[in-house]
């Protein structure tokens, strides 16, 4: 393979040179080879116009890793973890990390936890959410009653992936809005959505909104009183995509997991605060009662019979190895000085900008290490001129968007504190705050600014 072509005219081009000055193909595969450096420059080329990841204080999803982390993902990028007979050490591993997740989640210890390794919290979430469909269905047929109304309750601060879970298995949405002025959900919100074809109730801990917590023990104490009253049996699902690598280290009192009685799954994201590259999550059950033996499939494959409970399939096995790493390189106390360090980021640079008077600050504890603010409304401009401002000034990526209903007339910015955004970065972030204001106030000053609404999705 040459690195030249003709041209018809006849003339000699390098195919640098025709890849460099033509648009790069979009719709069709190429006809011929091109030397390796010319397809990693085209490549490289485009990734020039995406975000600088280290000033991403949108997305929850890990953007830096250690160098010997990168180590145990680059040299098992090629290992299919669902392969058990030829890589028995990985699912080993991957086991390992369930037991260890829970028993931080204050598990009873049990001969073998139940739970998986998920390609992230959406197919732990679907997976869980499964365990308890299925487990009503039994139930309700066992007692000789129909199956073909199930329901799950939660939430409007709940991910997407919870509406996505009931349209795609056919489960009727109980959905319930927030109530004014609040940004999660307790019992008295849920329990009136609540039936005998209840399936389960999802509780969040540490929502993608504003970072706050539902009242997971208030919504406990709830279901605990129907099951006596009303001979309701009624699972939670926490979802701890967030939350579940942070607060165990930051309020190691605060009883959201396995600590309450009706609690029966959990879901967690490595490749947020478990600080693993995207993507990996995970999903641990209570006990092996909550894990439909329907739910298993066994399966003769290379040689070995296995079991396996996943959406997924094929999978590389560098995430999760990468997240075992984490938990051998920092251990709990690793952790907790992480999670410190990002609490105290979040409040210096909470400081700085409750001093600004265009913004006010919304509160809420037990929090993420993030800051919410919003665009006072006697400025002439809105959040999302304020972040579009910060994405001119230094590339900043913050988000700006609407919080769900009923209190979707208020837009927020939400500004994540994560481990690599040092105080350094806080304090340039505030400046800069500071400095996007200062100049969108002279422009209106000069001319009206136009407040429009930007509806994002804050993940």
């Amino acid at each position: 393979m040459g690195l030249d072509e003709q041209t018809d005219t006849g003339r000699e081009i390098s195919v640098p040179e025709r890849y460099f000055t033509q648009p790069a193909p979009v719709r069709e595969m190429p006809e011929h080879s091109r030397d390796p450096r010319v397809a990693l420059q085209i490549l490289e080329s485009e990734m020039i116009l995406d975000g600088d990841p280290a000033k991403n204080l949108a997305t929850f999803v890990t953007t830096t890793m250690e160098p010997e982390a990168r180590y145990v993902i680059e040299n098992n990028l090629h290992r299919n973890w669902i392969d058990h007979a030829e890589y028995p050490r990985t699912a080993e591993i991957a086991n390992r990390c369930v037991r260890m997740l829970h028993h931080l989640f204050h598990g009873v210890e049990c001969p073998e936890v139940p739970g998986t390794a998920t390609a992230g919290s959406s197919e732990a979430v679907m997976l869980g959410a499964l365990a308890m469909k299925w487990r009503w269905k039994n139930a309700r047929e066992k007692a000789g009653k129909s199956t073909d109304k199930p329901n799950l309750v939660y939430g409007a601060d709940v991910h997407v992936v919870w509406d996505k879970f009931c349209r795609y298995f056919d489960v009727e949405p109980r959905q319930v809005n927030l109530p004014k002025g609040r940004y999660t959900v307790g019992a008295e919100d849920l329990a009136p959505q609540i039936d005998e074809n209840t399936i389960g109730v999802v509780a969040v801990v540490g929502t993608t909104f504003t970072g706050e917590c539902d009242d997971v023990a208030g919504i406990d104490a709830m279901l605990r009183e129907l099951a006596s009253t009303r001979g309701l049996d009624v699972p939670m699902h926490v979802d701890a995509a967030s939350g579940g690598f942070v607060f165990p280290f930051s309020l190691p009192e605060f009883e959201w997991d396995f600590r309450l009685d009706t609690v029966k799954s959990i879901n967690v994201s490595g490749h947020k605060f478990g600080l693993v590259y995207p993507g990996v999550g995970w999903l641990v059950f209570r006990d092996e009662h909550q894990l439909p033996e329907q739910l298993v499939f066994y399966e003769d494959y290379l040689g070995e019979r296995d079991a396996t409970f996943t959406l997924n399939f094929s999978g590389s096995s560098s995430f999760i190895l990468a997240q075992y790493y984490n938990f051998v390189r920092y251990g709990k106390q690793g952790y907790a000085s992480l999670v410190r360090a990002m609490d105290m980021n979040a409040s210096a640079l909470s400081e700085r900008l409750a001093g600004e008077d265009a913004l006010e600050l919304v509160g809420g504890e037990p929090r993420l290490p993030l800051v919410i603010a919003k665009v006072r409304p006697e400025e002439r401009f809105t959040g999302t001129d304020l972040v579009a401002e910060l994405a001119q000034r230094r590339a900043w990526m913050v988000p700006a968007y609407q919080l769900p209903p009923d209190n979707d007339d208020q837009q927020i910015i939400r500004i994540l504190v994560k481990i690599n955004q040092s105080r350094e970065l806080a304090d340039a972030l505030a400046e800069d705050f500071a400095a996007s204001i200062a100049d969108l106030r002279k422009r209106a000053a000069g001319h009206h600014v136009h407040k429009k609404v930007h509806r994002g999705h804050g993940y």
